[in-house]
């Protein structure tokens, strides 16, 4: 099977732009692959492990940009980067466009004020990655059976959507749809509000004096599987999660508040002067596991091994 492109342009040939390029060669697409990095380190670095047919720096590339050479460009750098080459795309462009960002009303807004009228940007975000970054960690599998979800902004047409849905289902993806307001709420919820959990909470168990004392006396850490998933993204790249805490920020605000509420709840329950019900934590464990599995839809497992 191949692609109908000939020409694809990945702006930003990080971790998931490398893979994505990987992928398509996995799948045999014909297409030339050229890719644009930030660093001339990172160009020399991709030229060694071969990331892309062609590479340039940002800048070289901005100096000719040449955006109706390519049949498809997607851009997989930071949500405010996105948005900073969108408004760079020569005004009535009509060339398919996507990106791989984390959040979407940012990113949909500046596509509705650059392409008027209809035109063929279709926004994505697939719901894959790592907590690595830069293009050596590049993984050709991270597109395989994952779910990339779609965003439409104002004027895209059906035909622009079909294609980049063809796209990500040429990688091995399914494709899901929901609007830019409603995805940015859900990503605050199920990523971006776990992300920084996640990094409170190993600052939190670190800066606790007791910890830190008879971790560093000890020949093997302190801790179980249970904190090691719990902080395993703590720390993601800080340049790209800047950026969507900034352009999410009301969302993330919101969705912390609950949780705040959930925790004065839960420390409420666990007033030493009260006495503690079993069967209450009992219960409230056993939601859990049910509301997890149906989070991540569990029940279709024997359908989907």
């Amino acid at each position: 099977m191949k692609t109908k492109f000939s020409r694809i342009l990945i702006y930003g040939l990080g971790m998931m732009g490398a893979s994505l390029s990987l992928a398509l060669r996995k799948k045999n697409s014909s297409a030339e692959i050229v890719g644009v990095v930030g660093s001339p380190s990172s160009k020399e670095k991709g030229i060694r492990l071969k990331s892309a047919d062609q590479i340039f720096t940002a800048d070289e590339f901005s100096k000719s940009p040449d955006w109706e050479s390519y049949d498809l460009i997607v851009f997989g750098v930071p949500v405010n980067t996105t948005v900073e080459v969108i408004s760079k795309l020569p005004s009535g462009f009509k060339g398919l466009l996507t990106d791989m960002g984390s959040t979407k009303q940012e990113i949909v807004h500046a596509v509705e004020s650059v392409l008027t009228g209809e035109h063929r940007y279709v926004s994505s975000h697939p719901m894959c990655g790592s907590e690595e970054s830069g293009l050596e960690f590049a993984n050709v599998d991270l597109y395989e059976n994952r779910l990339c979800i779609l965003t439409r902004p104002k004027g895209a047409t059906d035909e622009a959507f079909s294609e980049i849905e063809k796209f990500w289902k040429f990688l091995g993806m399914s494709t899901t749809e929901i609007p830019a307001h409603d995805h940015d709420k859900i990503l605050s919820y199920v990523s971006h509000v776990p992300h920084l959990i996640s990094s409170l909470m190993t600052n939190w168990v670190w800066e606790n004096g007791c910890v830190r004392e008879f971790t560093q006396n000890s020949p093997l850490p302190l801790t179980g599987g249970g904190f090691r998933d719990m902080t395993r993204i703590a720390g993601s790249n800080p340049k790209m999660w800047s950026p969507i805490f900034s352009s999410n920020q009301e969302e993330i605000y919101k969705a912390l508040l609950d949780y705040k509420d959930r925790l004065d709840k839960l420390l409420s329950e666990l007033d030493p002067e009260k006495p503690l019900d079993l069967k209450h934590w009992e219960s409230f464990m056993e939601k859990s596991r049910i509301d997890r599995d149906a989070i991540l839809k569990k029940q279709n497992d024997s359908k989907n091994p």
